[in-house]
């Protein structure tokens, strides 16, 4: 069973000194694909037209977040001084495979800024920072995201509510200054903040399409193992 993870993209000096173009991706979310029963696959970022082709060898998708924002061009918005740096090549690369999982029903999981180009990629929109969305609380915590930061209200019935056993709570970590502004089509909102941010959309009628805000892979809760072991699960 093979799943795959997308990757970020940044220039980081060479041992010359040389800004060199490097992929990467947190070890965690690797670690919570092999717990789970899989096989973690890291999907370089490639020419968007390839993206169904890489999805014919992976058996289940995870599109992780990390420190580059979707272009607001990607939603039909001009750039605002507040939003951070971004990468249309692994935003474009990441849409496609979105759309491509969606249209095979393929099992997939975004995560953190993963769910935003879920989001996006399903004609929906962001906020391109907390500062622009009225009272809206901090989502950005100063510890370690082995812990939580504030919970999340799920929705019943769900997808994410029957993952984690019923509860209607969920404490979860939080990472990030971006949050989704219009709802992407099709898509279902299933838990949401105290400040009413989204913190977790559904696609009903497909097997597994899941996004979730924050960072499951980095706590080391029951329920948010589960979250990694029912992605597996529907790819079996």
């Amino acid at each position: 069973m093979l799943v795959g993870i997308t990757c970020s993209i940044e220039d980081r000096p060479d041992s010359r000194g040389t800004p060199t173009p490097r992929l990467f991706l947190t070890r965690a979310y690797a670690d919570a694909v092999f717990r789970a029963g899989a096989d973690p696959v890291l999907l370089p970022i490639l020419p968007a037209d390839r993206a169904p082709a890489l999805l014919d060898s992976v058996h289940a998708l995870v599109v992780s977040g990390g420190a580059l924002d979707v272009p607001p061009s990607f939603y039909g918005e001009t750039v605002h001084t507040a939003c951070g740096p971004t990468s249309e090549e692994r935003s474009a690369f990441e849409r496609a495979l979105v759309l491509a999982a969606v249209d095979r029903d393929l099992p997939l999981l975004g995560v953190c800024g993963g769910m935003q180009i879920l989001n996006v990629a399903l004609s929906g929109s962001l906020h391109q920072d907390l500062s622009l969305r009225e009272n809206t609380q901090s989502h950005q915590q100063p510890h370690d995201k082995a812990q939580p930061h504030h919970p999340v209200h799920v929705s019943a019935p769900s997808l994410l509510h029957r993952i984690i056993g019923g509860k209607d709570t969920l404490a979860v970590n939080s990472t990030h200054h971006q949050v989704v502004k219009e709802v992407g089509r099709g898509l279902a909102v299933t838990a949401v903040a105290a400040d009413g941010v989204v913190e977790a959309v559904e696609l009903p009628g497909k097997r597994f399409v899941l996004g979730v805000q924050w960072h499951p892979e980095s706590m080391p809760t029951a329920e948010q193992r589960a979250i990694y072991a029912a992605l597996v699960a529907a790819a079996h």
